[in-house]
């Protein structure tokens, strides 16, 4: 095979697109490094697709024709790996799949290199079911997908095997891929960050920011509650699944503000002038807080999943050890009281740019095809 990538036809796969998040950019930042590729999704909103990733070369599976799918998708979970396994590919020299859920799983001929770039393997079967889909549910309901939940685990790992080589984004995701699939990772390479290019400001203001924590492993629930009852400012930006529960439940809140979407420029604004970014979910890398690093903001971090890979106590960043009150208003304080360096913080980051990405992956693929 010709060792000048430019030349292959290449595949790119990913599990869904809805709304843009971190997987999306990594999908995107992917397609980018090869010629005319083409995307290939689960499901997904197909105008917003071709929008983000500017091509008409997007194919979706047969689930993305089902009624009312965009608003009940996650209730279709259990025929995910039926419809992942239809895409064809057999004209493709290398498929890369982006993989938070069953991408990884497509089916190549022996002639295809399959590289599955693992974000997770699926948070809601493994080591986050009960964060998903919480003991409260109705009985016969938690029953029901308890019982799919098995299927789904043994075609996960299963599944694990057909990709011909795997890449981690982070430790704590290799970590994952080795106790759930059984399967080493082949490389570690953290996804690509677009850092911020603007000036570091050094008289910040009082607030926290928190990014999207809106989802089952991002620990929403607890920042919430903390500012609620320690008093600080928080703004939150973005949207998710828990977006309108717990901005109805906070919003009286006059310390809490909830900005919602906003665009690049809003994002690093409010970034630039933090006191300090605060995340305390299950992350598998963390792009948002990497952002808010490279704006010179430290981040203060429950301590596991991927901030480990780039929270440096006492230089970029604090850590917690528990989702306890007590326990975040420890380093809480001590955090505030620190004078923190913020170009440092900023140059700690610098190791995430889209271009050491691209290199990586360029450099594997290169090695591997």
């Amino acid at each position: 095979m010709n060792k000048d990538i430019s030349n292959l036809k290449v595949a790119i796969v990913s599990d869904h697109y809805f709304t843009f998040a971190g997987a999306s950019f990594v999908t995107k930042e992917l397609g980018s490094l090869f010629k005319n590729p083409h995307y290939y999704f689960l499901m997904g909103d197909s105008i917003k697709a071709k929008k983000y990733f500017k091509t008409n070369r997007i194919f979706f599976t047969g689930l993305n024709k089902f009624p009312l799918l965009k608003k009940y998708y996650r209730y279709t979970y259990f025929l995910w790996p039926v419809f992942i396994e239809t895409f064809d590919f057999s004209k493709y020299d290398l498929v890369i799949s982006s993989s938070f859920s069953v991408s990884h799983g497509v089916i190549t001929g022996i002639y295809t290199k399959h590289i599955a770039y693992i974000h997770t393997p699926m948070r809601y079967a493994w080591d986050l079911t009960n964060e998903y889909f919480p003991s409260k549910t109705f009985f016969l309901k938690r029953l029901i997908v308890h019982f799919f939940l098995n299927f789904l685990r043994i075609w996960d790992v299963y599944a694990s095997s057909r990709a011909d080589c795997i890449l981690a984004n982070s430790n704590f995701v290799r970590d994952r891929v080795t106790k759930y699939w059984k399967r080493n990772v082949d490389k570690v390479i953290h996804p690509p960050v677009s850092l911020y290019k603007g000036k570091t400001i050094t008289r910040r203001e009082k607030y926290f920011v928190a990014g999207a924590p809106f989802e089952p492993n991002k620990g929403g629930y607890f920042i919430l509650h903390c500012a609620s009852k320690l008093g600080f400012e928080l703004k939150v930006i973005g949207i998710g699944d828990s977006y309108k529960k717990l901005r109805k439940k906070y919003s009286k809140n006059e310390n809490i503000h909830f900005l919602g979407k906003v665009t690049d420029k809003e994002k690093y604004d409010v970034l630039s002038k933090a006191q300090g970014f605060i995340c305390s979910g299950t992350e598998d890398f963390g792009i948002f807080p990497v952002e808010a690093m490279s704006c010179g903001t430290p981040v203060l971090a429950i301590r596991k999943g991927g901030y480990l890979d780039f929270v440096q106590e006492g230089v970029n960043g604090m850590f917690f050890d528990y989702q306890i009150v007590e326990s975040f208003e420890t380093v809480y304080k001590s955090f505030k009281k620190k004078k923190w360096d913020y170009a440092k913080v900023k140059d700690s980051v610098k190791g995430f740019a889209k271009e050491r990405f691209e290199k990586e992956i360029k450099t594997f693929v290169l090695k591997n095809i």
